[in-house]
């Protein structure tokens, strides 16, 4: 049986054909890269669990194995669908659920992954007369097209990938963070960077230096995925929010009192002050709280750092 495995996304393009040939040399299994999309993609033939077993155990590159059971040349959409459903029949029982995985992977071509997710998942239902699951399901059926053709696969999910568990990409969304008077250019940068990696709702700067704005997003292209503002008044800048919790080294508050906060309003900001000046006096005032982050220790966190420590409490009390 051949699989497709995916590699993770700090593998080079490039060193997808020497993944192959380590898989080949170390565990003895035929590998070649995916002739639909030959980017970190292979096609490995396995016989069994232990093989897929082998490939995590041995290769932390290997994100994914999706069991081949169909593929052809044609990506006409009514050949994918019954193709489909051909995969599926005897595979998936009426007392299981599946979700579909469609992935166009030519964008030329006359339908969208969205059409073809609900064309295929529509005919496994009437195949198998099983239910939709997507958050946990038994299998996935996974449809990847593109102009040089189809796979089809059908994997238990306990064997499609690690058990996981994730944090939803969404859990700051309600998380905004508002810095005073930011000077400094990595200053900025760090601040866009940590609320781009997180997922937070946004980034609020008040009266943050011209120049160093600039070339702060000039140089970081997650700019582009973080709801920035630039206001002039603090006032303005936490108007609207539930809860607004000021991050200082002599806060007299701490973690707990973070999490109690956050808990308790659904838009949360979190106020930091600049690097050189800290929170101001009128910051502080608005604050429903100063909170204190670690340790106390002499030296004060960069105020990207204390974020993202900030948030790390919030994710680690949402998990417990």
């Amino acid at each position: 049986m051949e699989a497709l495995v995916t590699l993770t996304p700090d593998v080079r393009p490039e060193d997808t054909e020497r993944v192959a040939r380590e898989i080949e040399r170390r565990l003895g299994l035929r590998a070649r890269p995916d002739p639909l999309k030959p980017v970190r993609r292979l096609r490995v033939v396995v016989e069994g669990p232990g093989d897929v077993d082998a490939l995590r155990r041995e290769f932390p590159e290997v994100s994914r194995v999706i069991l081949v059971r169909a593929e052809g040349s044609s990506p006409d959409l009514e050949t994918v669908v019954e193709r489909a459903r051909e995969a599926v029949r005897g595979r998936i029982r009426p007392d299981e659920t599946f979700a579909v995985d469609a992935r166009r992977l030519d964008k030329t071509l006359p339908y969208t992954s969205r059409d073809l997710a609900q064309a295929v998942g529509d005919a496994v239902r009437e195949e198998t007369g099983a239910s939709v699951d997507l958050d946990n399901p038994d299998r996935y059926v996974d449809v990847h097209v593109s102009g040089e053709g189809f796979l089809i696969g059908v994997t238990p999910a306990t064997l499609r990938e690690p058990s996981r568990r994730w944090l939803p990409a969404d859990a700051f969304r309600h998380v905004y963070v508002c810095c005073e008077r930011p000077e400094l250019e990595y200053e900025i940068a760090d601040l866009i960077r940590v609320t781009a990696a997180l997922g937070l709702g946004g980034l609020i700067l008040v009266r943050p230096r011209g120049e160093s704005l600039e070339r702060a997003r000039e140089k970081m292209g997650a700019a582009s995925l973080v709801d920035l503002r630039v206001v002039d008044e603090l006032e303005r800048a936490v108007e609207g929010f539930d809860v607004v919790v000021g991050l200082h080294p002599t806060g007299s508050e701490g973690e707990e009192r973070l999490v109690r906060l956050a808990r308790s309003g659904e838009r949360v900001c979190l106020l930091v002050g600049s690097e050189r000046e800290g929170l101001s006096r009128r910051a502080k005032r608005l604050a429903d709280a100063l909170v204190h982050l670690g340790p106390t220790t002499a030296e004060p966190m960069r105020t990207a750092n204390a974020v993202a420590y900030a948030v790390g409490v919030l994710a680690g009390a949402a998990i417990d």
